[in-house]
């Protein structure tokens, strides 16, 4: 039987999702989750490692409508809840028709509402939209999804290199009471956490990805989920000391009187730097090397450029033997 706060790993769930125990578990669950993280290819496309993610939902929420709903007709499909707005220390994509922010969560929605091989029907599928790290992906998700559609059974969804930090945050925030006269009431979820393949991403940014998320697990464990014990705790954290939350520290970015961002480039790229940087020849789009924008423009200017010489040159060639002939004649 799979019990709360297992964590599945992707191609072993695939392998017994026929089996007696997996049955039962994938029909107990009210929502799956899941957890966004870097810039959108496009408006359709998630990261290629967010896509892994959604392609494995996909595929099982089509297993458990073509499989075990019909085995009880009043079986309940779990909703889906794609989560993030953005990525607190990279830019957002602005969709170039009406100059706003595109949400990571809208980009994974659209993928899993458009997938090329089991589409997930609208009426499943959710985008939260306040969230821009995995603290507040929980946070927010208990606080505007969960803790009022009665969701109990959750599952939620991320890669391997995300996944151990993800439990630390998930069962931190969603075992707290809500306040500290309630510290017997810890909400009554059950968590389940299913571990993507890293796909998208190169060893050495996986690498950096991991060691990022190693020291943020510890730093939950040995001090957040110490100290900030209740629901309206981590509210008071987020507020008070969060980057994306905290008025203050919001007020200093607006005005760019905060420090230079820095950091570890590879960190950066693996969480999708490079498609909102300048100067990227080619992007990975569903696991193919594409030209980017940048070097469609690029090739394009130089194309005109070049043919804009070549005109002036045949030009100026046959103003000189125009010329010479000229000459001759005289």
């Amino acid at each position: 039987m799979v019990k709360p706060g297992s964590i599945i790993v992707e191609d072993s769930l695939f392998l017994n999702l026929l089996d007696e125990d997996y049955s039962q578990w994938l029909k107990s669950l009210d929502a799956i989750l899941v957890l966004g993280g870097g810039v959108p290819l496009s408006p359709t496309e998630p990261p290629v490692y967010v896509q892994q993610r959604c392609d494995v939902v996909a595929r099982l929420f089509d297993f458990m409508k073509n499989n075990l709903s019909s085995q009880t007709s009043d079986m309940k499909l779990p909703s889906v809840v794609c989560l993030s707005a953005g990525t607190a220390h990279l830019p957002q994509f602005i969709t170039p028709h009406n100059g706003l922010p595109l949400w990571e969560s809208t980009a994974s929605a659209a993928y899993l509402l458009q997938h090329g091989n089991y589409p997930i029907p609208e009426k499943y599928v959710y985008a939260e939209t306040t969230s821009y790290d995995t603290i507040s992906n929980a946070f927010y998700t208990r606080t505007s999804f969960t803790d009022i559609a009665g969701w109990r059974k959750l599952l939620v969804v991320t890669n391997e290199f995300h996944i151990e930090r993800s439990k630390a945050i998930f069962d931190w925030i969603f075992h707290a009471p809500a306040t500290s006269s309630a510290t017997n009431d810890d909400g009554g979820y059950e968590m389940y956490y299913l571990s993507c393949n890293n796909i998208g991403l190169t060893s050495e940014a996986i690498q950096a990805r991991k060691e990022h998320e190693k020291r943020g697990e510890i730093n939950v464990k040995s001090k957040l989920a110490r100290e900030y014990l209740t629901l309206k705790e981590i509210w008071e954290f987020l507020t008070t000391y969060h980057d994306f939350y905290a008025a203050s520290k919001l007020a200093k970015r607006g005005t760019a009187h905060e420090g230079s961002p820095g950091g570890n480039n590879l960190l950066k790229l693996s969480y999708g730097q490079s498609n909102s940087g300048e100067g990227k020849l080619l992007e990975c789009n569903r696991g193919k090397v594409v030209l980017s924008l940048d070097s469609f423009v690029l090739i394009t200017v130089s194309l005109i450029v070049l043919g804009v010489a070549c005109s002036m040159r045949c030009k100026n060639a046959r103003w000189d033997v125009t010329n010479r002939n000229v000459l001759k004649f005289n």
